[in-house]
């Protein structure tokens, strides 16, 4: 019905436009034939020249503007409701930034730790991740009343360390160090944290994470995992609260390690 309506107006604009200028396209060619007649002109050689001109430039603007009016003005619109409509969306998601540096340099990582309270965690094992916020880590760790929650996929899960070493290229083995060592990395926190400072868990989720993600209170970070052999930059999203993506990573963090969820805590409630 919408449609309907809408290809009604298209249609009535067409036969305006078209009526509008054919009206002017006559006008101006007979001021053209007017002009042509040179015994009409003969003392009024100025006046002929002026009417050439006005009666090909109202030609010339009809042809083009009939042109813009039909296709080029439309064609224009349409461009401008896409990127508007882009626009709405990436709104609608939350996403403030898109980029595909990971690391450092678009992201502003330690900005983020620097007022962090709710910390929530969710990669392989992220060592160089880790390694390059060590500090950081190590001052939220000693914060009062913040806390910091890791899911890591299960070790003891052979489907899932296969499958994970089969994307990282290398060996069943290798990935399992991997994950004790993150494991290790954050129990070690938690013996740093003392009693007065944050509250750190750990999970395992027998499941090969598809992405990672990091929450930081109403900022949530979200990053690909690339399915090539070698090293690549990998899109990475960082959305804000109340947006449906910050909305979908609180959710599926949530889902993991709720009580008989997917995870298992293991470490102490209250470390």
């Amino acid at each position: 019905m919408i449609s309907n309506h809408i290809e009604l107006i298209k249609e009535r604009v067409n036969l305006r436009t078209l009526f509008i200028s054919s009206i002017i396209a006559i006008f101006g060619i007979g001021l053209l034939w007017i002009s042509a007649n040179d015994k009409w002109w003969t003392n009024f050689k100025v006046w002929q020249t002026v009417l050439q001109n006005i009666g090909a430039l109202l030609v010339v603007t009809v042809a083009i503007s009939f042109l813009w009016e039909l296709y080029g003005k439309r064609a224009f619109l349409d461009e401008v409701l896409a990127k508007a409509q882009i626009s709405k969306e990436l709104t609608f998601a939350g996403i403030t930034k898109i980029t595909d540096t990971f690391h450092n340099r678009d992201i502003d990582w330690k900005k983020y730790f620097s007022t962090v309270n709710k910390l929530d965690i969710f990669f392989a094992y992220g060592r160089t991740w880790r390694n390059t916020y060590a500090d950081e880590f190590r001052k939220v760790a000693v914060r009062n009343g913040a806390r910091i929650r890791i899911v890591l996929p299960d070790p003891e899960d052979k489907q899932v360390m296969s499958e994970l070493a089969r994307r990282f290229n290398c060996t069943e083995n290798e990935i399992k160090k991997a994950i004790k060592e993150a494991e290790a990395y954050f129990r070690s926190l938690i013996n740093s944290a003392g009693a007065n400072g944050a509250q750190i868990n750990i999970w395992f989720l027998p499941a090969a994470p598809l992405f990672t993600f990091y929450r930081f209170d109403r900022v949530g970070i979200l990053a690909l995992y690339t399915h090539r052999r070698d090293r690549a930059a990998v899109p990475t999203f960082v959305c804000e609260m109340g947006g449906t993506l910050y909305d979908y990573i609180y959710k599926e963090f949530k889902a993991m390690i709720k009580e008989k969820g997917l995870a298992k805590c293991v470490t102490k409630e209250g470390n």
